[in-house]
């Protein structure tokens, strides 16, 4: 059974001793083998997806999903960087053996990144919200990094998809990554890895585009740029807040010792003059977060309540709070909480009687 598994997998390999030994012979035989594809290798190509699944969540699995573990990601994405500029190079040499390792190479660089950084932005997601769709892109994207031939037939054959499917990706990755290593607010973080999307879109399709000699390509170029941007900018709620994350909101009669005092999620009315609407949220080390806390009654917006700067590194979160006067009476409440650039984090609702 192993024996015939192992022939169905070698169909067609050249033996060895076919070629000279030493390590220019391994070179012109591994050469042979990548730049063919027999039919072995075909099929053992079909295998790829589980294998870049499985080798990428023993990845995760040993990074732990800690903070401290970026620097891999940084390193996966000059890789990923490499894989561009050479891509460009080995093109016009047409070096098949260098184009299936570098591609190869960098499909499992970047399924180790979206894996890296999905379990981050999922804790950000708010659900049922807007943000929901953010998640679906990062799945589709880890999706085509895993299955080599969704990864061909969408990216290697269309520079116009491959510039978008690149930029997309240096987005997500370094909109997470920039406020834990330069403790920047999630809203420069936005502008700067949208920046540098837009920049990486240009490289790619710079080459394509013959933009020198025609105006009309190179206006429309940009107008799609600056389009994407703009969208980017005015579309950043659907985009979660990562790597800020609620980690715990209530409504309360009153907050002592930073901690809400009488919590609930149903109360009657009598007696309370006033409430108290408490926050946890988590953000790493060194990152500072304006929060505002927005309350609603019956579904019609009441007031924003901006809060004092989130200090993030606090394991359980950076407990923060608001406080309203009830003047609308009964009914059901609800508060969101979003940063002032504009993210959604969660929010909670609770019913005076």
């Amino acid at each position: 059974m192993l024996r015939k598994i192992i022939q169905y997998y070698t169909e067609g390999v050249p033996p060895r001793k076919n070629f000279p030994e030493g390590a220019a012979g391994f070179y012109l035989y591994i050469k042979q083998v990548f730049s063919d594809i027999p039919p072995g290798i075909s099929r053992l190509l079909k295998l790829q997806p589980l294998f870049a699944f499985t080798s990428g969540i023993i990845v995760i699995l040993l990074l732990r999903r800690g903070y401290e573990h970026v620097p891999f990601v940084i390193i996966c994405i000059i890789l990923t960087f490499i894989y561009l500029a050479f891509r460009l190079y080995i093109q016009k040499k047409k070096s098949n053996l260098l184009k299936n390792i570098s591609v190869i190479t960098v499909m499992f660089s970047v399924n180790y990144m979206l894996l890296f950084i999905m379990p981050f932005y999922f804790d950000s997601i708010t659900v049922p919200s807007r943000n929901m769709i953010f998640g679906m892109i990062i799945i589709a994207l880890a999706v085509i990094s895993n299955w080599y031939y969704l990864f061909d037939m969408l990216i290697l054959k269309s520079f116009l998809t491959s510039s978008i499917y690149y930029a997309l990706i240096f987005f997500c990755v370094l909109n997470f990554i920039f406020p834990i290593i330069l403790g920047i607010r999630n809203i420069w973080s936005l502008a700067v890895s949208g920046c540098i999307a837009a920049i990486t879109a240009i490289i790619l399709v710079y080459p394509y585009m013959r933009i020198k000699k025609n105006w009309s390509n190179f206006f429309k170029f940009l107008s799609g740029i600056a389009l994407s941007l703009a969208l980017l900018w005015f579309g950043r709620s659907f985009i979660p807040p990562a790597p800020l994350k609620l980690v715990y909101a209530t409504a309360c009669e009153n907050i002592e010792d930073h901690r809400p005092l009488a919590p609930f999620a149903g109360n009657t009315i009598e007696g309370l003059d006033e409430i108290y609407f408490y926050t946890a949220i988590f953000a790493p080390r060194g990152l500072r977060e304006q929060i505002n806390h927005v309350w609603y009654h019956n579904g019609e917006r009441m007031l924003s309540i901006p809060l004092s700067p989130i200090e993030g590194g606090r394991d359980r979160g950076y407990r923060t709070w608001s406080k309203r006067a009830i003047h609308e009476g009964k009914g059901e409440y609800t508060v969101e909480v979003w940063t002032v650039g504009g993210q959604f984090l969660g929010e909670r609702s609770f019913v005076l009687r």
